[in-house]
C-alpha cells in the first residue's frame, strides 16, 4: 500500500504520517505551537510581592486567543440523550467566550444564576437596544418551556405578548382567540406547547416584547447549558470577580522560580503538578521540562513539571474518555474552572510561561455526564523569570505517588523565548477567527485552511522522515505538512540565514524541533504558500467532472476533491481507496474528513 500511495505523490508531496482523528483531534500532545517573545497577556496585581491575576480586569472576551485549533466528538449516545450536539470546535485566535459554554461552569462560576438585568448592571449595557434574537436561549425554547421558565406569562392574554401571538399566527392554520390567556390556550391545546421559537424570525423584537424575560435566571430556560458565553448579551464582558461564584486564589502558598529546565531532565519525583484524578505530586521519568522552586521548606526543591511535555489522567464520568482521558500536568491555584500549566521553559533565558486549559462539562437535571479532561487550550497566561515569586495555591507535603506522567515526545533543548521564530504580532495565530469574505470558487479560504490544519498539524509540526516513489526524502513541515524536498519550500527556507544548513540536516533524516523549523519556515511563509497553492488546486478541481453527478465539482464535493489533491497530488484518481501506511485515511476518507472540518470551521467563524 505504501508503494502504491507513493506513486501518486506527484503534486504537493505531503507527508501522510501526521494524522489526528475523532476524539483526539484537540490533542496538544501531537499539535503544539511554538511561542514568541514572552509577555504577560493578562493584567496583574501584587500581593505580598507576588503577582496575581487582576480578576477585576479579566473577562472571557478579554482573555488571550487560544493558540491551537481543535475539537472533540461527544461519546456515542450522549448528544442524543441531551437533545443537542455536545461536540465542540475551537479555532486559533478565538477567545473563550466563543467556544466555552455556560454549562461548563455550572459548578464553578455558576454563571446560570445571572439574568440579563444583573449582567447589564455590571457591564453598563442598554437592554433596550438588544434584539430578542441576540438572547441565545430563545433558539432552544418552545412555547411550553418559555412559560415554565417565566411562570407569569401564563396569566397574560396572548395579544399582550407579541412574539407568542406571532408564533401562533405563523404556525396555526386555524384562527385562535387572542384574548384568552396563554395558560388557558396551553391547557386546552397542550400540543401547542411544542411550537418552537427557532421558527420565528426574532430580529424585529426587543427583549421587553416578552415580559419578565430580562429578570429570569438563565438557568431556568430550557437547554441553557449548551449556549456559548457570547450568546448571552454582555456575559463575555463580566469580570471574573463579579461572577456568582467569583474567581479567587485557593490557598496562600508562594514559591520562587529558582531554575527553569528543559526536557533533558529525567527522573523528577518531588513534583507539585498533576491532576485532580492522579493527585498533584505525579512523578516524571523522562523529558521532564520543569521549574524548580525555592522558598519555604514546604516548596524548597519541588518541581512544577511542564504540561507541554507531560500528560496525566484527567476528566470524570462519561466525558472523561474524551481526548483519551489525558490532560497536561498542572495545578489549580484558582479553583476547578480551569487549570494552570507550566508551558514553555527556557534554560537559555531563565524564563518560563504558563498557559490555561479549560474543560467541557455537562449535567442536565439529575443526569450528570461529567467533565472532559482539561485539554481545551493552551491560552497564554503569566510569564516568570528565575528568582521571581510565583503563586502556587495549596501545596501539600510529600506523599507517595505510584503513578507517572506520560511524555508527549516533544523536546525543548536549546529553546529560547528570544529565538526569532517569528517576531510579528500575529506570528502564530490565524487572523482573528478567519475572514469569511476571502473566497475562491465559492470556497472560504480561511475555513479550508483551518479544516486541513485540524488534520495535518500546527505551524511548528514536523513530520516523520519519509521517501516517495521518485527517491525524494524529507519531512513534512508546518501546519499543512509541506514536504521539505519541494522546490518552493526549499527556496523559502534557503533564503534565511542558516536555512541551507537546516535543509541539509533534514535531508539526512536528522531530528529537528518545531522551534528550529519555525526559524526557517515561519507562519507567514507557510500561509502564503498554502493560499497560492490552494487557489491553483481549486481552479483545477472545479474543472474536473464529479463522477457522482456528471457535473463539475461544486460545494461540499469540491471541498472533498481539492482536499484529496492537497493530500496526495493533482494526479490522484477521484475518491481513490488507497490509504496511508497507517491505514487511518484513504484518499476518499481524507476528503470527507476535510469537508466535515470545513463545515465546522465555517460555523465557528460565523460564516453560515
Amino acid at each position: 500500500m505504501k508503494l502504491l500511495r507513493n506513486l501518486y505523490r506527484i503534486g504537493t508531496g505531503l507527508s501522510l504520517s501526521l494524522l489526528i482523528s475523532g476524539i483526539l483531534m484537540g490533542d496538544y500532545s501531537e499539535r503544539s505551537l511554538a511561542v514568541t517573545e514572552p509577555s504577560n497577556p493578562v493584567t496583574t496585581i501584587t500581593w505580598q510581592n507576588t503577582r496575581l491575576p487582576d480578576w477585576n480586569q479579566i473577562t472571557f472576551s478579554s482573555l488571550p486567543g487560544i493558540t491551537e485549533s481543535g475539537s472533540f466528538s461527544a461519546p456515542q449516545g450522549v448528544s442524543e440523550q441531551i437533545g443537542y450536539d455536545l461536540s465542540r470546535t475551537w479555532i486559533t485566535g478565538q477567545t473563550p467566550a466563543q467556544y466555552m459554554k455556560i454549562g461548563d461552569f455550572q459548578d464553578s462560576f455558576k454563571l446560570q444564576q445571572f439574568n440579563l438585568q444583573s449582567i447589564s448592571k455590571i457591564v453598563g449595557s442598554d437592554l433596550s437596544k438588544i434584539k430578542l434574537s441576540e438572547f441565545g436561549v430563545m433558539q432552544f425554547q418552545t412555547l411550553e418551556s418559555l412559560v415554565q421558565a417565566i411562570s407569569t406569562l401564563k396569566n397574560l392574554p396572548i395579544t399582550e405578548v407579541k412574539p407568542i401571538f406571532d408564533l401562533l399566527s405563523q404556525e396555526l392554520t386555524t384562527q385562535f382567540d387572542g384574548t384568552q390567556t396563554i395558560g388557558q390556550l396551553l391547557q386546552q391545546s397542550p400540543h401547542l406547547g411544542q411550537l418552537e421559537f427557532a421558527n420565528l424570525p426574532m430580529d424585529s423584537y426587543s427583549l421587553d416584547a416578552i415580559p419578565g424575560l430580562d429578570s429570569t435566571q438563565i438557568g431556568t430556560f430550557k437547554d441553557w447549558q449548551g449556549l456559548t458565553i457570547d450568546k448571552i448579551p454582555g456575559l463575555g464582558n463580566v469580570p471574573f470577580s463579579e461572577f456568582p461564584n467569583p474567581a479567587n486564589p485557593i490557598g496562600a502558598d508562594v514559591g520562587i522560580v529558582d531554575i527553569a529546565f528543559g526536557t533533558n531532565e529525567q527522573q523528577r519525583d518531588h513534583t507539585i503538578s498533576g491532576s485532580n484524578k492522579q493527585g498533584f505530586n505525579v512523578p516524571c521519568h523522562k523529558d521532564c521540562a520543569h521549574i524548580e522552586l525555592s522558598g519555604s521548606p514546604l516548596v524548597l526543591g519541588k518541581q512544577w513539571i511542564s504540561g507541554k511535555y507531560q500528560l496525566v489522567r484527567g476528566g470524570q464520568g462519561i466525558l472523561g474518555s474524551v481526548n483519551g482521558g489525558k490532560e497536561p500536568t498542572g495545578r489549580h491555584p484558582f479553583g476547578d474552572a480551569f487549570k494552570v500549566v507550566v508551558w514553555d521553559t527556557s534554560e537559555v533565558d531563565g524564563t518560563m510561561s504558563q498557559a490555561l486549559f479549560f474543560r467541557a462539562c455537562m449535567r442536565k437535571g439529575f443526569v450528570d455526564w461529567g467533565c472532559t479532561p482539561y485539554f481545551i487550550g493552551p491560552i497564554p497566561w503569566l510569564t516568570y523569570k528565575e528568582k521571581e515569586p510565583i503563586f502556587l495555591g495549596v501545596v501539600t507535603g510529600d506523599v507517595t505517588n505510584d503513578s507517572v506522567s506520560i511524555s508527549t515526545g516533544k523536546k525543548s533543548s536549546g529553546f529560547s523565548f528570544k529565538n526569532p521564530v517569528n517576531t510579528s504580532d500575529n506570528s502564530l495565530t490565524f487572523a482573528s477567527s478567519g475572514d469569511c469574505s476571502k473566497q475562491y470558487q465559492g470556497v472560504t479560504i480561511d475555513a479550508l485552511s483551518n479544516a486541513l490544519s485540524d488534520i495535518e498539524g500546527n505551524y511548528d509540526s514536523v513530520g516523520a522522515y519519509v521517501c516517495d516513489g521518485a527517491g525524494n526524502c524529507g519531512r513534512g513541515l508546518g501546519t499543512k505538512q509541506f514536504m521539505s524536498y519541494r522546490p518552493d519550500v526549499r527556496s523559502l527556507v534557503s533564503s534565511k540565514s542558516g536555512g541551507q544548513e537546516f535543509l541539509a540536516k533534514v535531508d539526512q533524516g536528522a531530528a529537528v524541533s518545531g522551534e528550529e523549523m519555525m526559524m526557517y519556515f515561519p507562519q507567514t511563509d507557510q500561509q502564503a504558500l498554502f493560499e497560492s497553492e490552494i487557489t491553483n488546486l481549486l481552479q483545477k478541481a472545479s474543472q474536473q467532472i464529479d463522477p457522482t453527478t456528471g457535473q463539475p465539482f461544486t460545494g461540499e464535493r469540491l471541498i472533498e476533491r481539492v482536499s484529496q489533491m492537497h493530500y496526495v497530488g493533482v494526479g490522484i484518481p477521484i475518491d481513490a481507496a488507497v490509504s496511508d501506511v497507517q491505514d487511518k485515511f484513504s484518499v476518499k476518507g481524507y476528503g470527507e474528513k476535510a469537508a466535515a472540518n470545513y463545515t465546522q470551521a465555517m460555523q465557528s467563524m460565523g460564516c453560515l
